[in-house]
């Protein structure tokens, strides 16, 4: 078999500099992220394959932010409390000019980088203008849109008050604007089903009355982290949130993040493959392979992948189990979608 051409639509980096609970406040020390993960990291751990039958060849990646620790918004002013958002945005325009090497300015074809969503609309056009300005000319193109983590948000009334909030709504709003998505991050598992009702509510209403090519595309993460040990009305509830989500137009979901949801005695790839296969089953079923993209969730997915940090090659591979599965009914144009070429339209790369 030829070499797979695949995007890769969610890693995460971060240098030296924010490998600790200053730069980002879920670092404990001692855990095994609290260290710098770069593209040189990224390139080893994608290119240990251990199937026998296929290879693979990513031709880019698309940078998803790591939130990084910033101040409570108070009176001084936006550049000084979001100081860690926008160096994050330094830190990427320095891999797109080159200052990693020119390999490295070559893999990232896309940047999803924080957004202040929890703030005024007013807040959020400043905090555009800043990363506009932070970003420069070489890397603002590669901003495709932004994201802001909902699933630590675990009290509900505090989620809910926050996502049916008109300023929520038109921050939303504002980025299909400009022509930017935003990347949907809640938790199932650990958050909830409340968190994915909810949402869903609140992507209905920021597509309400807003002409198709105003719509802000919405690009949804890690399957939404389903609790995979759940087959009855867990289940269910998940499977009625999903087909909502799928209804909606420029909806995107990414086959990631499974590693960290998987029941503890679940561990071979084979396994793996079979415990999630309901779930992806449903997805395929419902969002189309057109609007189902690959993600490997790196280096998160070495934390509770059973192959440590041999977990890219792991879940690539289980991810080529289940689209061979002949119940997905997966056509070879399927699995380039799936792989490639999904992720080159939901974030509009060039």
């Amino acid at each position: 078999m030829p070499p797979r051409t695949i995007i890769d639509s969610h890693i995460h980096l971060w240098p030296e500099e924010t490998s600790d609970e200053q730069g980002h406040a879920w670092m404990t020390p001692g855990m095994p992220l609290a260290k710098p993960h770069v593209l040189s990291d990224y390139y080893q751990a994608s290119h240990q394959r251990r199937s026998s039958n296929s290879d693979v060849h990513v031709k880019g990646a698309v940078y998803i932010e790591t939130d990084v620790r910033y101040d409570s918004p108070s009176s001084d002013d936006l550049a000084t409390w979001a100081r860690g958002p926008l160096d994050e945005i330094i830190f990427l325009c320095k891999i797109v000019a080159g200052e990693y090497g020119e390999r490295d300015s070559r893999m990232l074809l896309g940047l999803v980088p924080w957004a202040p969503m929890n703030q005024s609309t007013q807040v959020l056009e400043e905090y555009l203008v800043l990363a506009k300005d932070m970003a420069g000319p070489s890397a603002w193109p590669k901003i495709k849109g932004f994201r802001f983590l909902l699933q630590s948000i675990v009290e509900q009334k505090r989620f809910e008050d926050l996502v049916f909030s008109e300023g929520f709504i038109a921050n939303l709003k504002l980025l299909g604007q400009r022509r930017l998505s935003f990347d949907v991050g809640v938790d199932h598992h650990s958050g909830g089903i409340w968190q994915l009702e909810a949402i869903v509510k609140a992507m209905e209403r920021a597509h309400q009355g807003v002409a198709d090519h105003q719509k802000v595309i919405f690009i949804v993460n890690h399957l939404c982290k389903p609790d995979f040990s759940e087959t009855d009305s867990g289940f269910g509830q998940w499977c009625a949130a999903m087909n909502k989500m799928s209804k909606l137009s420029k909806t995107y979901m990414k086959l990631s993040g499974a590693f960290s949801e998987l029941p503890p005695d679940v561990s071979s790839i084979t396994q793996i493959a079979d415990c999630i296969k309901p779930w992806v089953a449903h997805i395929f079923a419902t969002f189309g392979p057109k609007r189902v993209m690959f993600g490997s969730d790196w280096p998160v997915c070495n934390v509770k992948g059973h192959a440590g940090e041999g977990s890219w090659s792991a879940w690539t591979q289980v991810v080529e189990q289940l689209l061979d599965v002949p119940e997905m009914g997966l056509s070879e144009a399927d699995r380039l979608c799936i792989w490639h070429d999904t992720a080159h339209e939901a974030y509009r790369i060039a």
